[in-house]
C-alpha cells in the first residue's frame, strides 16, 4: 500500500472535502442528473433508438463524474489523500467516457453487432470499474476490525455473491453457451465479487478518503455493471430490451452522482462497524439458504444445488469460524478486564492506605459547608471520631477560635472568586486545648467526582509557637522582656492610621537617676536586677493597651493611646511614685528616682511628641526629678 494511503482522514478533513458552501454547487448537479434520467427514460422506452440514447445517456453520466471528480481532485478544501482519490477517478470517468461512446458509434453503425465488435467498448469500462475498485481497496483505512475478521466477512459475501454467479450466470437454463459469452460473464462476475468485498470493506471500516455514501454509490455502480456482464446471456435474451437499457444507466448515474454526495458532506454510514460485521454474514447465509431451498424443491440434487449447498457449507464454516474468533477475542477481554479491576483495586486499596494512615486531615465539603468525608487523622490531630464528624458543618468539627475567618476561607473558594486559598486558623481540640492549623482549601464543584471542597489541613502548632517566638525575640528586649526599639517604632507609627487621629496621643520618656552609680557602686548584676524591677513597675502603672519598651540603657518609654492630658500625668505621677518605692538588692536597699518627660498632643506627629516628652524630661533633671509636662511643671 502506498504510504500517502497511511494519512488519517479526521472530520475536519471531511468538511473540508465538502465543497464550497456546504455542498450548495452539488444540489444543482443531483437534480440535473435526475432530470437527465427520466428524460432518457422516457427516450428510451418511446423513442425510435432506445440503444444509442442509453449508451450517449451513459457517456454524459461518465463525463458529469469526470468533471466533477477533477474539481474536487483540485480542491483546496479537499485533503490530499481525498485529492489523489478524486484526480484517479477522473481518469476512471475519461475511460468510461470512451467505451460508452464507442459503443454507442457501433450501435449506431451497426445496430446488430453481437460479436466481438463491442469488446473494446466493454473492456474499457470494465477496465475503468477494475481501476476504480482498486484505487478504493488501496485506499481504505486499516483501523477497523482485526484484518482477520474483516477477511473473514468479506469472504463470506464474496462467497454469497459467488454462489449467485454459479446459479443464475454459469449454470443457470440461460447461462452463457459461446466461449466470449464466458469470458465476459466470468469478468463480470470476477467484477461483482470484488465490488461485494470492496461495499463490505466500506461498510465494515467505516474510513476512506471520501464520505461513506459517495463509498458507496461507486461500489454499488460497480457491482452493477459487474451483474449486467456477469447476467449478459440472460440480458441478451430479454424480451423488454428497453428495460434492459434503462437499468444499464443506473451504473452511470450512481458514478455521477458520488461526486455531488461528497460534495455535500461526510454522511454517518448506515450500518456501524460491529452491525456491519455482524449482519452482512447472517444476510449471506440467509440469501444462500433461500436459495438452496429453492433450487431442491425445483430442481432436486443436481449440479447447481450441489455449487449452492457448498456456497452455504463455507459461509456457515465462515461464520462459525468467525464467531469463534469473537469468543477468543471476547476471552481476552474479559482477561484484559479482569487485570484491569485487580490493578484498580490493587491501586485503590494502596491509595486509601496512604490516605488513612496520612497525618493530615483531608476532609471533603458539599457546597453547604457540610462534611462527606474526612479521613481518620481527624482523630489524633483534634480529638474527634471522623464518622462523627461526617455529616456536620465544618466549623463544628474544627471549632476556630475566630469563626469568621474560616467563613471568608471557604467563602472566597465556593463563590469561585479563588481555585485554592490557604490560611491559619487557630482552634481548639476536644479536649480544650489550641491549636493551630493550616488549611488549604480547593474548589471541586464542577468536579463530577467530588463535587465539593477538598481541605488539606496540617498541624503548625510548632511552627506557629517558633515563629511567635523569633518575632518576640526580634521585637522585645532580652533583659526586661519589654518591648524594643523597633516594636516601639512600630507602635509609634500605628499612631499615623487614620483610626488613631482625632483621640489624644502621649509620649513618656523617663530615665532612673543616679543608675551609673548603682553600677559602679554594687556591680551590673544589681544594675540588672534594678532594671527588671523597674520594668514591671512601670508595666503595672499603665494600661493593658499602652506600650512600655525599653529604648537602651536606664531610658525607657510609654506610649498612651486615646488619652488626655490629665490622664497622662496621672501616670507619670503613678510610676514615678511606683518607682520611688524603696528596692532591696543583694541585701542592699535602694531608693530608686526617675525623671519622666510627658508630651501630650491629638494632632501632632509621632517625631514631635517625641522631641516635646526629652525635652521635658531633662526639664524634669533640672529640677530634680520627678515628672515633667511640656511647657508646664506637675511637681
Amino acid at each position: 500500500m502506498p504510504a500517502w494511503c497511511h494519512e488519517g482522514l479526521t472530520a475536519a478533513e471531511l468538511r473540508r472535502s465538502a465543497g464550497p458552501a456546504g455542498g450548495v454547487l452539488a444540489r444543482p448537479w443531483l437534480w440535473l442528473l435526475l432530470g437527465i434520467f427520466v428524460a432518457a427514460t422516457i427516450v428510451i422506452l418511446t423513442g425510435p433508438a432506445p440503444a444509442i440514447t442509453s449508451w450517449v445517456t451513459q457517456a454524459v453520466c461518465f463525463a458529469v463524474f469526470a468533471v466533477l471528480s477533477w474539481q474536487l481532485a483540485n480542491s483546496r478544501r479537499s485533503s490530499p489523500r481525498a485529492r489523489r482519490f478524486w484526480r484517479a477517478a477522473a481518469v476512471s470517468g475519461v475511460i468510461f467516457v470512451a467505451g460508452a461512446a464507442l459503443r454507442a458509434i457501433d450501435v449506431a453503425v451497426d445496430p446488430g453487432l453481437h460479436s466481438t465488435a463491442w469488446t473494446a467498448p466493454t473492456a474499457l469500462v470494465t477496465i475503468g470499474s477494475a481501476w476504480l475498485l482498486a484505487f478504493i481497496f488501496i485506499c481504505v483505512e486499516r483501523d477497523g476490525p482485526p484484518q482477520r475478521d474483516l477477511w473473514i466477512d468479506a469472504g463470506t459475501v464474496v462467497v454469497a455473491a459467488a454462489v449467485f454467479i454459479w446459479t443464475i450466470a454459469l449454470t443457470g437454463a440461460l447461462g452463457a453457451e459461446k466461449p466470449e459469452q464466458k469470458v465476459w460473464t466470468a469478468v463480470g462476475a470476477i467484477i461483482l465479487l470484488v465490488s461485494a468485498f470492496a461495499v463490505t470493506h466500506l461498510l465494515v471500516t467505516g474510513t476512506a478518503p471520501f464520505p461513506v455514501l459517495a463509498g458507496v454509490a461507486i461500489g454499488a455502480a460497480a457491482a452493477l455493471h459487474g451483474l449486467e456482464r456477469a447476467l449478459n446471456p440472460q440480458v441478451m435474451n430479454a424480451d423488454d430490451a428497453e428495460w434492459v437499457l434503462v437499468i444499464r444507466l443506473l451504473p452511470a448515474l450512481l458514478l455521477a452522482a458520488a461526486p455531488c454526495l461528497a460534495e455535500l458532506g461526510a454522511v454517518r454510514p448506515a450500518l456501524s462497524r460491529r452491525s456491519a460485521g455482524f449482519v452482512a454474514p447472517l444476510v449471506a447465509l440467509g440469501t444462500t439458504q433461500v436459495l438452496l431451498i429453492a433450487q431442491l424443491s425445483d430442481e432436486g440434487l443436481d449440479a447447481r444445488s450441489w455449487g449452492t449447498a457448498m456456497g452455504t457449507v463455507i459461509i456457515a464454516g465462515l461464520i462459525i469460524l468467525r464467531q469463534d474468533g469473537l469468543l477468543v477475542q471476547n476471552a481476552r477481554l474479559v482477561g484484559r478486564l479482569d487485570r484491569t479491576v485487580d490493578e484498580v483495586g490493587r491501586r485503590e486499596r494502596w491509595f486509601r492506605s496512604l490516605v488513612e494512615h496520612a497525618s493530615d486531615i483531608t476532609m471533603v465539603l458539599d457546597g453547604h459547608g457540610v462534611i462527606t468525608y474526612v479521613t481518620p487523622a481527624l482523630r489524633p490531630m483534634l480529638g474527634q471520631e471522623p464518622a462523627a464528624a461526617v455529616g456536620q458543618p465544618v466549623a463544628a468539627a474544627l471549632r476556630p477560635v475566630d469563626a469568621e475567618r474560616l467563613e471568608a476561607l471557604l467563602a472566597s473558594v465556593m463563590a469561585g472568586r479563588m481555585v485554592t486559598a490557604t490560611d491559619e486558623l487557630e482552634v481548639r481540640r476536644a479536649d480544650g486545648a489550641r491549636r493551630w492549623l493550616e488549611v488549604i482549601a480547593t474548589g471541586r464543584l464542577k468536579d463530577p467526582a467530588v463535587v465539593g471542597l477538598v481541605l488539606n489541613i496540617r498541624d503548625v502548632s510548632d511552627t506557629v509557637a517558633l515563629r511567635e517566638r523569633l518575632w518576640h525575640d526580634a521585637s522585645h528586649d532580652p533583659l526586661t522582656g519589654l518591648a524594643n526599639r523597633t516594636l516601639f517604632n512600630e507602635r509609634a507609627e500605628a499612631l499615623r492610621e487614620p483610626a488613631a487621629r482625632g483621640r489624644g496621643s502621649a509620649v513618656l520618656l523617663l530615665d532612673l537617676d543616679q543608675f551609673k552609680d548603682v553600677n559602679d557602686e554594687f556591680g551590673h548584676p544589681a544594675g540588672d536586677e534594678l532594671l527588671r524591677i523597674a520594668a514591671r513597675r512601670i508595666e503595672h502603672s499603665v494600661r493593658p493597651a499602652d506600650t512600655v519598651a525599653r529604648l537602651g540603657g536606664d531610658e525607657f518609654s510609654v506610649i498612651l493611646v486615646d488619652t488626655t492630658e490629665a490622664a497622662a500625668a496621672d501616670t507619670a505621677r503613678r510610676i514615678v511614685d511606683a518607682l520611688a518605692r524603696p528596692v532591696s538588692i543583694d541585701d542592699h536597699v535602694l531608693r530608686p528616682a526617675a525623671s519622666v518627660g510627658v508630651a501630650v498632643s491629638v494632632d501632632k506627629p509621632i517625631e514631635a511628641l517625641l522631641r516635646d516628652a526629652d525635652e521635658a524630661m531633662y526639664a524634669a533633671k533640672r529640677h530634680g526629678s520627678g515628672a515633667e509636662l511640656f511647657h508646664e511643671h506637675l511637681r
